[in-house]
């Protein structure tokens, strides 16, 4: 009788081992599926931040977490976010401030994000508002090397009507010594040519908050980013509409700083679901106060320096792995020189 108890109790570990076992296996396939096409590459993502410079870093992350069936299987539309491809990118930007945009479950983001993180502290703080379809604004720090030092506040006029999102607006300081102290706005302003109506009563309330509340000394090194949605309007082009943007934030002393790659993210174009994507620039930054050698151009990473934005071509079994597992949108990241 002793050697069947024990052999009952030997069976049932080895039972509960194969379930854990599996379990385990079975999320691990949930969070990481995804095409075979190309991943994340470290060619692909910036090098290690310099311990002597503040990096900076704004993403769009396509309805965090996407999941939903492919519109055409035939052309490799994605299934789900792939979370270990989500999690490879957050590590590689290693970033000390990083806006994000378009992340409509705020529960399972969090730990994603301290998982990536390592050695760096994130803390994380989201928009209250996330428009018609809950694509939340966030905004992280390495809370041990950045503090925040103002209460997070929104700009409310930037949502003009009740489906879109307020602006993000934080201030930050270095705790290095001497200190670098510099306000974030993050921005996700209305998309396609259809809302270039709402986008320019946004620029207008953009401007508007930034002259009353960043004048003189009072948020001297401002930064204004993120998913600008500039695509033109029916009948004007993507260039005129950057033209009208940038003479906006110039009257308001903001200045864009120049994209390296010339793209951020990729999208059909006009050309209908033939697997062919074409870049388009949509995520931007805008600078007011920083000397022009402080602050590193831009530069987009993942698909747009892979196909050095030029076509992306996805069709079955030839499937982009982050463009369709992550985000049509690239990370793209600059730095501040804080002792220049």
């Amino acid at each position: 009788m002793k050697n069947k108890g024990r052999i009952v109790v030997v069976l049932m570990v080895m039972v509960m081992a194969f379930v854990v076992v599996s379990a385990l296996t079975l999320r691990s396939r949930l969070r990481c599926g995804g095409f075979p096409g190309s991943g994340v590459t470290a060619e692909e993502l910036p090098a290690p931040a310099s311990a002597d410079t503040v990096r900076v870093a704004l993403w769009n992350i396509r309805n965090f977490p996407l999941d939903r069936r492919p519109q055409d299987p035939d052309l490799g539309y994605s299934r789900r976010t792939n979370i270990c491809d989500l999690q490879d990118v957050l590590r590689g930007l290693d970033a000390d401030v990083i806006g994000f945009e378009e992340i409509t479950d705020t529960r399972r983001f969090p730990p994603i994000l301290r998982r990536a993180g390592g050695r760096r502290q994130y803390r994380l703080r989201f928009g209250s508002h996330g428009g018609r379809h809950g694509q939340k604004i966030a905004l992280a720090w390495d809370d041990d090397r950045i503090e925040m030092v103002s209460e997070l506040e929104e700009i409310a006029g930037v949502a003009v009507t009740e489906g879109y999102k307020p602006a993000l607006v934080a201030t930050f300081r270095t705790r290095q010594d001497p200190p670098l102290e510099f306000t974030v706005i993050q921005v996700h302003l209305a998309a396609a040519p259809r809302g270039f109506g709402h986008r320019r009563q946004q620029y207008q309330a953009l401007v508007d908050w930034i002259n009353e509340n960043a004048l003189g000394a009072k948020r001297a090194n401002l930064i204004v980013q993120g998913d600008f949605n500039v695509t033109g309007w029916e009948g004007g082009s993507q260039a005129e509409e950057l033209a009208l943007l940038d003479n906006l934030m110039r009257g308001a002393g903001l200045t864009r700083s120049e994209n390296l790659d010339g793209c951020t993210e990729y999208w059909e174009g006009g050309g209908g679901r033939d697997g062919i994507q074409v870049p388009s620039l949509l995520d931007l930054v805008y600078l007011k106060g920083f000397e022009e050698h402080q602050v590193t151009s831009p530069e987009s990473w993942l698909h747009c320096k892979r196909y050095n934005c030029g076509e992306l071509v996805s069709m079955s079994g030839k499937e982009d792995g982050t463009f369709w597992d992550v985000s049509d949108h690239c990370p793209v990241t600059f730095e501040i020189k804080p002792g220049s």
